[in-house]
């Protein structure tokens, strides 16, 4: 897997980055997309006629275990810290005020950092198509990370994703004494839903830890 170079390197605490560190707001915001189907895809085609994208927050501890996952099946946590708006569809099934370029945004994940268990050490964000469609196949779109006030760190064209892209782990953040650092992956995964692209990251996440000095 290798990161693309659409966008810069983006790697500092939230604090350096300028949010506040209450609450994040994880979004997506994308234009409807018709997709004609063909093939034996064809008598798929009342589900499968629109590009249909999903938000995930994973939520792992120290060992990189996966502690709970908050997408479209599991709206919110165990400890009701991360919290999902509701599942889009296609883009336009939420009415006026939640599509593109609307108040709104389609679908938004909600990440209230102060009631995160202190076990909780990692947090991953992913989107995924659900179908299977690139993401570069949209006719617009964005996923995005805010604050409550409104200030934005980083925003993700979706146009400009790898053709074959239709998996990508979005941001990383982990927890530091007093803060959460976060990283912009941007990274492709070969996963084909949110279930087994948390599993990838979290062998990602386990790589990259220290390893132990013997005594």
């Amino acid at each position: 897997m290798s990161t693309t170079a659409s966008l810069p390197l983006l790697s500092d605490s939230l604090r350096g980055l300028g949010l506040d560190a209450g609450t994040l707001f994880f979004a997506l915001n994308y234009e409807f997309t018709k997709i004609e189907p063909k093939g034996l895809f064809k008598r798929f085609k009342k589900n499968q006629s629109a590009i249909d994208i999903d938000l995930a927050c994973v939520l792992y501890d120290d060992n990189c275990t996966i502690s709970d996952i908050i997408w479209f099946k599991q709206l919110r946590d165990k400890a009701e810290s991360v919290k999902h708006q509701g599942d889009s569809l296609n883009g336009k099934d939420r009415g006026e005020q939640a599509m593109y370029l609307a108040p709104l945004d389609q679908e938004q994940i909600r990440l209230y950092l102060d009631k995160i268990p202190a076990h909780i050490t990692h947090i991953a964000m992913i989107a995924n198509s659900y179908y299977g469609h690139p993401f570069s196949r949209v006719k617009k779109g964005e996923i995005h990370l805010s604050d409550d006030e409104g200030n934005r760190c980083f925003e993700v064209n979706l146009k400009q994703l790898p053709r074959d892209c239709t998996t990508l782990w979005v941001a990383h953040l982990r927890r530091e004494v007093d803060d959460w650092h976060l990283t912009l992956q941007n990274l492709p995964l070969p996963a084909k839903d949110l279930a087994t692209a948390a599993q990838q990251v979290a062998h990602e996440l386990a790589r990259a830890l220290p390893i132990p000095q013997a005594i």
